[in-house]
């Protein structure tokens, strides 16, 4: 998420002296597999469960790759294709057979050169088939002088989507079935920075992580209402980047923290009441963001290489960037 980038390069990644104590560890997390494309910078990988494939999208490339059972890579959506920007969250709807698509302006992006207070910063929904690759409909925002930014997408079971937009204007969006519009759902102007979201088993509640911690939005009513932290409040660099519902608890990945975390929920579902380390410093990481349920397994980006640019604004060369690697860890205990 571009406005954590900044911020994610500063505590989430640094570069130690040889004199400097190593950072505890506690690592549960195991290699499912890297990508042979070091410059890609993923923000979020989604996995069809249909034919056991994963998707995923470069902020640096505009584009999005398909990774097929036997472990074969190819561009399911070639670079900038269709008006694609930086990718960003992706949802499968293995159902309709579609692949949701986040897109967003943003200097990650090759040969993006917008400046957002004189040009604004443009932002969509894109919905791929999954069977053909093709476009079936863009959800395009682009308003010169005004800043937008579609960060991460959850499905409900009957196929509807919602949508975290943050920066000018924090707002969670939707897409129905019935009229396949973007609309909005409803403000968020008590959030700063909206970014992951999840949807609980029964459909009932949104979860949306921001820069404060986790708040719960009813879909009917639109209620909000903050998840309470007794242990410890979640902020600032510890705040949520991907965030997942699972067995009455929040799975979530702490870039500023390198750590995935299981969050574990009352009854009522509005309060944590306990927290479950799963991953802390994998020597893997640097810039974990988002990624996908897999049965009882968490699929996790652990090295978007978000702040791997020169001061001039060049990536790092071959040489300082690693493949992108995705891990996995069990969420049952």
């Amino acid at each position: 998420m571009k406005t954590v980038f900044y911020i994610i390069f500063f505590t989430g990644f640094g570069f130690y002296g040889i004199a400097q104590k190593p950072n505890e560890q506690f690592n549960k997390s195991f290699i499912a597999y890297t990508i042979p494309e070091k410059d890609l910078l993923p923000e979020n990988v989604a996995y069809d469960p249909t034919d056991m494939s994963f998707y995923i999208g470069s902020t640096r490339k505009g584009k999005i790759i398909k990774r097929s059972k036997d472990g074969t890579y190819r561009d399911f959506v070639k670079p900038q294709q269709d008006g694609l920007h930086m990718i960003i969250g992706m949802k499968v709807d293995p159902v309709r057979r579609y692949l949701w698509v986040c897109s967003s302006g943003g200097n990650n992006l090759i040969g993006y050169s917008r400046k957002d207070k004189n040009e604004g910063r443009p932002a969509g929904i894109f919905k791929y088939d999954l069977q053909t690759g093709k476009l079936i409909k863009k959800y395009w925002i682009d308003i010169p002088g005004e800043v937008h930014f579609f960060n991460d997408i959850v499905l409900d079971t009957s196929g509807n989507l919602y949508t975290t937009h943050m920066f000018s204007n924090p707002i969670l969006y939707t897409i129905q079935n019935d009229n396949d519009e973007l609309k909005i759902l409803t403000p968020l102007s008590e959030i700063k920075y909206p970014n992951g979201i999840t949807i609980s088993d029964d459909q009932t509640y949104l979860f949306v992580a921001h820069s404060k911690g986790i708040t719960r939005i009813h879909i009917k009513t639109g209620k909000k209402q903050n998840i309470q932290h007794p242990e410890n409040n979640i902020t600032s660099s510890e705040s949520i980047d991907g965030l997942y519902f699972f067995k009455n608890s929040l799975i979530g990945i702490q870039p500023g923290k390198n750590s995935v975390k299981k969050f574990v929920l009352n009854a009522e579902q509005n309060t944590i009441i306990k927290t479950i380390p799963l991953e802390y410093n994998h020597p893997m990481m640097n810039n974990p963001t988002t990624g996908v349920l897999v049965d009882n397994e968490l699929y996790y980006i652990a090295n978007a290489q978000f702040g791997s640019f020169n001061k001039d604004g060049s990536l790092f060369s071959m040489e300082k960037l690693y493949e992108p690697t995705i891990l996995k860890v069990k969420l049952d205990d």
